[in-house]
């Protein structure tokens, strides 16, 4: 009945062992004594059983025990945390061990309810996104997708093991030019539907085996808006200083053929005539310089990077200045790859810019320029303490400018530099005091 190589068959047997010796040291004692036969038969069957009862409880006490604790921790090994074991608080190690693993079912739930509440909302967003979502393993075998690529794809709506064979393989090849962890824009074909989509890779384990994540959206309209967008400006901005140009030459030169007309008196208007020739000219001139302008955004040219020192760069670029007294708050030199002719460009840009805003009351020492590293990046800031940004949505805005003389392209020039360097040029008004700080953020490191 009892397994000598289990646990609870070791612990009956070491009581057996504790209390046999002075039962069967009990017996001759008695004997010696002259005692009663009859008084001795009866203590020796009440002892025996007593210890076979004894020993026989403790062996089926602890194997229940042993037995509640484990079938409670195969429950939880199977997913059931609704079980618990009995304790009675009395700081035994047993009541502790039923507490510790009772503890761990309630955790173990705790955790099974937020991950099913989880993995519940993360399948909704799944499910309704509008962007195609596709899980693929080594051999470009779908394993999960969501219902915007099965309509992208144009494929039923069937488990994922049954929409693999219906993928055409030409689908998924035009995705290899796709790099892990970065978006890129791509013109695709599914099917009857083209137009361009952003494709951003991932990758991610599941069972041990390496997937890949596709996570695709159309951008074609949203594409085809900001290209609207883009020419609707264009337009505006160029029907607007064409008609600028356009008006007066028309008058003038209508005005110049009525006097052409008048043959007999051709030298008393000489001088009109030459000065409307003269707005004429300078007029076209001016039409010139605008195309030209264009020309100098849309051909700008690829920078050409070599590691350059900053305090270098600005001790080229304050002497022009000479007479603004523009102050260095920072002295750290600082060495970034970039092209020093086009970012000397910008900075002479954004110092002009923050003189140009400058009242007659400024102080002398009203521009600061200063740099600081925030992680991998640089952020030079050119602060002055002029009027400040009037019309913030009109800082990019091809040749638009408040200034008499301004041709509304430098910021334009200034920003596709900065980006050009993978950085950024932002504009704000100070919260200090009046005035303006243009921030230039350039990486540190070539990517």
């Amino acid at each position: 009945m009892i397994n000598g190589k289990s646990f609870e068959a070791q612990l009956t047997r070491l009581s057996l062992l504790a209390s046999l010796p002075l039962f069967i040291l009990l017996i001759p004692i008695m004997i010696y004594a002259a005692i009663s036969v009859y008084i001795i038969l009866l203590t020796f069957l009440l002892s025996t059983i007593t210890l076979i009862y004894c020993h026989v409880r403790i062996y089926q006490k602890s194997a229940y025990q042993f037995r509640s604790l484990s079938n409670l921790l195969d429950a939880m090994a199977q997913g059931d945390y609704s079980l618990r074991a009995r304790s009675r608080d009395n700081n035994s190690a047993l009541d502790e061990l039923v507490t510790t693993i009772n503890n761990l079912s309630q955790r173990l739930n705790d955790q099974r309810i937020k991950s099913v509440e989880s993995q519940l909302l993360l399948q909704t967003v799944i499910n309704h996104i509008d962007v195609a979502i596709v899980a693929l393993d080594d051999e470009n075998t779908i394993q999960l997708i969501n219902p915007a690529a099965q309509k992208l794809l144009q494929l039923s709506s069937a488990t994922s093991k049954d929409i693999a064979k219906d993928v055409p393989t030409d689908v998924l090849l035009q995705l290899k030019s796709a790099v892990i962890g970065q978006s890129k824009v791509m013109p695709l074909n599914f099917g009857d539907q083209q137009g361009k989509f952003t494709v951003h890779v991932e990758e991610f384990r599941e069972s041990g085996k390496q997937h890949k994540l596709l996570f695709i959206t159309d951008v074609s309209t949203m594409l085809r808006s900001e290209e609207r967008n883009a020419w609707q400006s264009l337009v505006r901005v160029i029907s607007h200083e064409i008609n600028n140009s356009l008006a007066p030459i028309s008058s003038i030169s209508q005005t110049s053929k009525r006097l052409l007309s008048r043959q007999d008196d051709l030298e008393k208007h000489r001088t009109n005539l030459v000065e409307g020739l003269t707005i004429i000219s300078q007029r076209t001139q001016s039409l010139r310089e605008f195309v030209n302008s264009y020309k100098q955004i849309a051909n700008l040219p690829k920078p050409k990077k070599r590691l350059t020192s900053l305090i270098q760069l600005f001790e080229k670029i304050i002497p022009l200045f000479k007479q603004n007294n523009i102050t260095l708050l920072s002295k750290e030199d600082i060495s970034l790859s970039i092209d020093p002719i086009q970012i000397e460009q910008v900075l002479i840009n954004l110092i002009k810019n923050a003189i140009e805003s400058q009242t007659i009351n400024s102080d002398v020492e009203a521009i600061t320029v200063s740099w600081k590293i925030n992680k991998y990046k640089l952020k030079i800031s050119i602060c002055d303490q002029g009027t400040g940004i009037n019309n913030p949505d009109n800082l990019f805005v091809p040749f638009y400018t408040t200034k008499k003389q301004g041709s509304g392209i430098g910021l334009i020039l200034c920003r596709q530099i900065s980006e050009a360097h993978d950085g950024q040029l932002t504009l704000k008004n100070r919260t200090d005091r009046s005035g303006c700080e243009a921030i230039l953020t350039l990486p540190l490191f070539e990517n």
